[in-house]
């Protein structure tokens, strides 16, 4: 009977203490909240896109990255804002966007749906000043985009 009640006591004072830490960290929808400023476009895996001298080349072409986000929402934006309401102000040098995003799953899916069009990106890195979404795209490459944000007002 000792024995019982110490081990229940240790495993609820665990519980304790981990849901507490638990509570204190950040969630991912305040992180993703603010004006986040596109920063660079690269692949994320290739599938065998070698240059002249053997090497890969990562960063992404602006005329590859017009043909990939052809008919996507993200299409052009180079500035993104985040609001409370979850509404996603996206704004380009020629084009400005209103749609609603959503945190999916465990924070790390964002979903951005639009007039007819929904999409997904996997949140790769996300704290206070960065953010790296990964989406999935089959065109010239078959790989991954990786697309880098940093936060403009922090």
């Amino acid at each position: 009977m000792k024995y019982t009640f110490i081990y229940l006591a240790i495993f609820t004072s665990t519980m304790v203490v981990y849901f507490a830490l638990l509570s204190l960290q950040e969630s991912p929808t305040s992180n993703i909240l603010g004006e986040w400023k596109e920063i660079s476009w690269e692949y994320e895996k290739l599938d065998s896109i070698l240059r002249k001298d053997n090497s890969f080349d990562y960063m992404v072409t602006d005329h590859i990255k017009e043909q990939i986000s052809e008919n996507l929402i993200i299409h052009k934006a180079e500035t993104w804002k985040f609001t409370d309401d979850e509404t996603l102000e996206m704004q380009g040098s020629e084009t400005q966007k209103s749609l609603h995003w959503t945190l999916k799953g465990r924070g790390n899916i964002l979903q951005i749906d639009g007039a007819n069009l929904m999409e997904h990106y996997e949140i790769q890195e996300l704290s206070s000043d960065r953010m790296v979404l990964h989406f999935n795209f089959d065109m010239q490459v078959r790989g991954i985009v990786k697309m880098t944000f940093e936060k403009i007002n922090t």
